[in-house]
Formats: structure tokens, C-alpha cells, sequence
């Protein structure tokens, strides 16, 4: 079903960066593979090359919109550990997304997920005037804005993690809070870290995505990077927090 994948421009930039920079982390590109037509579905795809080993990896996640959880078997990760010096490493990246996707197809992930949604807002960790911690948004295309504005708020607060002290004495969990027709919903209250985190030091709004499915609610994803410790600087992961409007 699946063919292997072209890298994009910006996966060959960061892997030059990886190269060049012997003090940089590892910032995962993402893929947004889209909802589901009924808009009940999620799914998005984080990969990269691994900061010290520089081994290819591809997560995979799918989400149920409306309960923001995972739906079983995702994730699905992948990490190819199988690679020879000297090995072609967009090759590689390619092989391991391929690996990904293809077990995702298997396991009926991917069925019906086909709409890409809009993309109403975006704060790249690169945007240096870009606020992390507040994005204010129209979530759907109107020009000029329309009266109703989506605006998120997220609040660091300290967790403390016995696996992690020894590295990060003060890692981080997240409050992130909706406020749109003037009513506002705490969609995130972190209390203590999930393992999968790793050792979180920083978090950021990075993008919203909705979609306004016929006959239903309008449903909307909104990711969150997450800066973690990593062997040669932080590293960059993403979470999806989902829901219905």
C-alpha cells in the first residue's frame, strides 16, 4: 500500500544541522496525516534521527478526538538500531517511516484518516518573536477574523521525577487552557509526568489544526512540543491535545 517516502526539504536541513552541530539536540519533523471524515479520528507522525546513537526513528500516533487518548496499538514507534557506518541515513529515515506506516495500514490506524484539516495557527521553536506560552486564533479560514477567537494559554509547572533528578533537578509538566465563546476549558492539568515524556524541560505551543466535519461538531488538534534533556542538547517531541469545539 505504501511506497517509500521522499524527505522534505526541511528533514535534509536538519540533518545537515545534526551533522554540523556537535552541541545540537534532535528536533522531530512532523507529518500530519489528517482526521478521519467524521472527524472522531486523529493521527500525526513524529521522525528524525537520534541525538548520540543517530539512529532513525519514527513514532506514530492516533488519537480518538474526543477522549484525547490513544487508540491501541498506537503509538507506534520505530527505531532502526540495524545500521552499518557509512549507511545512507535519508535511506534509512525512509525505511524506518516506511516501517511505521506500513504497521499502522496493518493495524487500521490509517483507514479512513484522509482529511488534513486547516492549519489556523503555528509557532515554530525557530519564530524567536513567537510567544510559546499563548496562541490566539481564528479557528477556521475567515477574512477578515471572525468574533469568535480560539485563545490558548499554557502554564510550565514543576513535577519532580525520581528518574530524572539525577540529570534535570527541575523537569516540567503543563496547564494548557482553551478560552473560546467565552467560556474556558483546562484541556491539559499535568500532576505528575508520563514515563513516554522522557525528562521534559520546557513546553510550547506549536500549531492548531481544525476541521469542521458536515452534520457534526467542529473537532480541533493542537500540538505541543516538548523540549526534553537529551545527550547532546535538548531534544524536541511533540504531543496532540484534541477535542471537539
Amino acid at each position: 500500500m505504501f511506497t517509500h517516502f521522499i524527505l522534505t526539504a526541511a528533514t535534509a536541513l536538519a540533518l545537515i544541522s545534526i551533522d554540523n552541530a556537535a552541541n545540537a539536540g534532535d528536533f522531530a519533523d512532523v507529518e500530519i496525516h489528517g482526521f478521519s471524515e467524521d472527524g472522531t479520528r486523529f493521527v500525526f507522525e513524529q521522525y528524525g534521527i537520534q541525538d548520540g546513537s543517530g539512529f532513525p526513528y519514527s513514532d506514530l500516533f492516533a488519537i480518538d478526538v474526543a477522549s484525547d487518548s490513544w487508540i491501541k496499538p498506537s503509538p507506534i514507534r520505530t527505531v532502526e538500531k540495524d545500521v552499518a557506518d557509512g549507511f545512507d541515513l535519508p535511506a534509512a529515515l525512509d525505511d524506518t517511516r516506511h516501517s511505521t506506516l506500513q504497521a499502522a495500514s496493518d493495524a487500521g490506524l490509517l483507514s479512513g484518516i484522509s482529511i488534513p484539516g486547516t492549519l489556523v495557527g503555528h509557532n515554530p521553536v525557530t519564530e524567536l518573536n513567537a510567544d510559546p506560552h499563548h496562541m490566539r486564533v481564528t479557528p477556521r479560514l475567515i477574512v477578515p477574523a471572525g468574533p469568535d477567537p480560539m485563545d490558548l494559554k499554557l502554564e510550565e509547572v514543576s513535577i519532580s521525577s525520581s528518574d530524572c533528578a539525577a540529570y534535570v533537578p527541575d523537569t516540567k509538566g503543563f496547564r494548557l487552557t482553551m478560552t473560546y465563546r467565552g467560556e474556558s476549558k483546562v484541556l491539559n492539568a499535568d500532576k505528575d509526568l508520563p514515563a513516554s515524556r522522557g525528562c521534559p524541560i520546557s513546553y510550547g505551543i506549536d500549531r492548531v489544526i481544525t476541521y469542521y466535519p458536515a452534520g457534526k461538531p467542529p473537532v480541533f488538534a493542537i500540538l505541543i512540543l516538548i523540549q526534553t534533556y537529551g545527550f547532546e542538547g535538548p531534544d524536541g517531541r511533540y504531543l496532540a491535545i484534541t477535542g471537539q469545539f
